[in-house]
């Protein structure tokens, strides 16, 4: 009786059409995506060689030879494939590492199959798996069972890697990997029912299938611009390491002139520029650090992680990527120069904590900000300077607003014409049980991105409205007192509200709270900012431009706000031996005060640059050669004894 080919051909058309999408998309790169491909030869040969097989037992002249070849070819391969899942799935838990370490658990992995693999290839001899009579037909042998017991085993250990993991997968992820297994045994149990009926590589085929659009989501996972890990695929990943307590070092690769090339270059041609830095760091990694995983987390971030094997070529490896990248790539008929941060980073030495490394991860190109672009750092060298030593800033907020470990500063702000402080700014501080006093760049920015800095402004604006209607602050004859928003505070539709409602419950003039917005809040276009701003001018509050000359000052912006005071930047105050530097401040002074505001020269050090301001007629001057910020009873002390004088 002729047995049925069709599923069989049916099989083999859909792993050619996979084989075809990961090859033509370039799917194969990375750890996962390996382990996929090696499932998808797998299944192909197996597939091929089963068809090979039923066509020869259909044949009206069969060879013995041929009929053995085949038939154990096909077995090698299907009894193969259970494994090679159960490694895949290894992979995608990110558990491969421990099989590698342990050679118990890698002799308990091999045994099973090597025991079936020896009674396939000594079948021939022995018939024990299978023989072929005397009528020339395929004939199971007494020990067949034996390759049902080994797939047996090999799915017991997939469950059990699915089980243990299953927090890193989505419902329908791991109900995708748990079908494969029933899958296969239906299709099993049908074609041993139905032994005319070939359909356990059509059953291979569809699980493979169901994994490829459910799990491994190539188009979630990889960036089609480099063909790299995507940055959700790099979260997913780090967090799976670390679950897992695996060691790791991770390469970052920054290109700090992408934005400057990206403008130049426009959209297309800087994403082929990014393709070809990425096939420049597929080849370094082919060289150099074989089994790196890369990932592109975009705006010109690469990430290469790299497991223990190794960890004493990644220093090298660094320093080759980097005279790679920095060798002149021709576009466009133009010779384009990158300029790269690099930084290593090592887990869990630096980082244990999936939130702290995706952060650094991220942010890490801030350290070419101080003085460090250009060359390669260890994490540890950053995490020393105390910029990223803190490692949960959220905690911290959450932890410093229920504890009452925030307060407000203040710093006096001394005017050139009375010759007295009449204002101060108010600042924020954070003490920390742990870390001690933080700086606001640090919390600050955290603050605005979850959304507490709307409870952390009404901290402060009641703060400096209850100090404003103290007697202590009515005794120093003050003028006002300076308060910062921030962008994400001004466009909060009930700040204005908040602000008047504040004044009517301490009794304070508004005039005696001067509102500051940054450079980036006053060019910035929004109906609910505008509004705040014009009910709150309306109200009789001060605005003040704050760190003007940091960023892009829109001229024609500024002279739409009811701004009373701008701020210069303490990057003014930097004009010693810079001569061109000196006529930008005098410019600058004249063309504000043309514009009818006053002027707040901030950072000021030294009698020297002090003088100088003074001598252009700024108005106010602040900075630590009169004072830096002070605890309001420390403040109120020292404004009353310097007034005195």
């Amino acid at each position: 009786m002729s047995k049925i080919n069709y599923f069989n051909y049916c099989a083999l058309a859909i792993m050619f059409v996979l084989d075809t999408v990961v090859l033509s998309r370039h799917i194969i790169n990375g750890r996962k995506n390996r382990y996929f491909w090696n499932l998808l030869l797998v299944i192909t040969f197996a597939s091929v060689c089963d068809i090979l097989a039923v066509n020869l037992d259909n044949g009206t002249t069969p060879s013995i030879v041929e009929k053995y070849v085949a038939h154990c070819a096909y077995l090698v391969m299907i009894n193969l494939s259970v494994p090679v899942y159960v490694l895949y799935l290894a992979c995608l838990t990110d558990t491969l590492y421990k099989i590698r370490d342990h050679i118990w658990s890698q002799l308990l992995l091999a045994l099973p199959y090597l025991t079936a693999f020896l009674l396939i290839v000594t079948t021939p001899c022995t018939h024990l798996v299978f023989y072929i009579d005397g009528a020339y037909r395929y004939t199971r042998g007494t020990l067949y069972i034996v390759l049902y017991i080994v797939s047996a085993f090999y799915m017991f250990v997939g469950i059990a890697y699915m089980t243990r993991c299953y927090r890193f997968f989505s419902k329908g992820q791991f109900y995708a990997m748990a079908a494969v297994f029933p899958i296969l045994i239906i299709a099993l149990g049908v074609q041993i029912t139905f032994p005319r009926m070939r359909i356990e590589m059509f059953a291979h085929a569809v699980g493979i299938l169901v994994l490829m659009f459910m799990v491994q989501k190539p188009e979630e996972r990889i960036n089609p611009i480099t063909g790299f890990g995507r940055d959700s695929a790099y979260a997913m990943d780090i967090e799976q390491s670390l679950y897992n307590n695996r060691r790791l070092r991770i390469l970052l690769v920054y290109v700090t002139n992408y934005k400057a090339l990206r403008d130049v270059l426009g959209y297309q041609s800087m994403n082929h520029l990014m393709h070809t830095v990425s096939e420049k760091i597929r080849a370094l990694c082919k060289a150099e650090l074989p089994k790196a995983e890369p990932y592109y987390l975009g705006r010109g971030k690469f990430c290469l992680v790299v497991g223990k094997e190794n960890f004493d070529r990644i220093d090298s490896a660094a320093k080759a990527l980097d005279e790679l990248l920095k060798e002149e790539i021709h576009q466009q008929d133009m010779d384009i120069n990158l300029q790269m941060n690099l930084c290593i980073v090592r887990c869990p030495e630096d980082f244990n904590d999936f939130q702290s490394i995706y952060a650094f991860s991220n942010e890490f190109e801030e350290y070419g900000k101080n003085g460090r672009a250009g060359r390669i750092v260890q994490a540890e060298e950053l995490l020393n300077d105390g910029r990223y030593i803190i490692k949960d800033i959220e905690g911290i907020i959450d932890n410093a607003m229920s504890k009452e470990r925030m307060a407000v500063y203040y710093q006096p702000i001394y005017s050139v014409k009375e010759k007295r402080f009449v204002s101060a700014e108010a600042l924020l501080r954070l003490n920390d049980e742990e870390y001690g006093h933080i700086s606001p760049e640090l919390f600050i920015p955290v603050a605005e991105k979850s959304g507490v800095i709307h409870q952390i402004g009404s901290f402060v604006l009641e703060e400096v409205c209850r100090f404003i209607a103290s007697d202590d602050f009515k005794e120093l004859n003050m003028e006002y007192v300076e308060v910062n928003l921030s962008v994400a505070q001004c466009m909060r539709s009930n700040l204005a509200k908040e602000i008047i409602f504040l004044l009517e419950r301490y009794k304070i003039r508004p005039e005696q709270i001067n509102l500051e917005i940054t450079e980036t809040a006053a060019s910035t276009s929004q109906n609910i900012m505008a509004e705040n701003i014009r009910i709150l001018s309306e109200a009789g509050l001060n605005f003040s431009l704050d760190d003007f000359g940091t960023g892009y000052s829109n001229i024609h912006r500024m002279t739409q706000l009811p701004l009373n005071i701008v701020k210069l930047d303490k990057t003014f105050t930097d004009f010693k031996n810079n001569e061109k530097l000196l006529s930008v401040v005098r410019n600058t002074v004249k063309m504000v005060k043309e514009m009818g505001m006053k002027i707040v020269v901030e950072g000021i050090e030294d009698e020297e640059v002090a003088k100088v301001f003074s001598d252009l007629e700024c108005d106010y001057i602040q900075g630590f050669y009169y004072a830096k910020p002070l605890t309001k009873q420390d403040f109120v002390e020292f404004v009353r004894a310097a007034n005195a004088k």
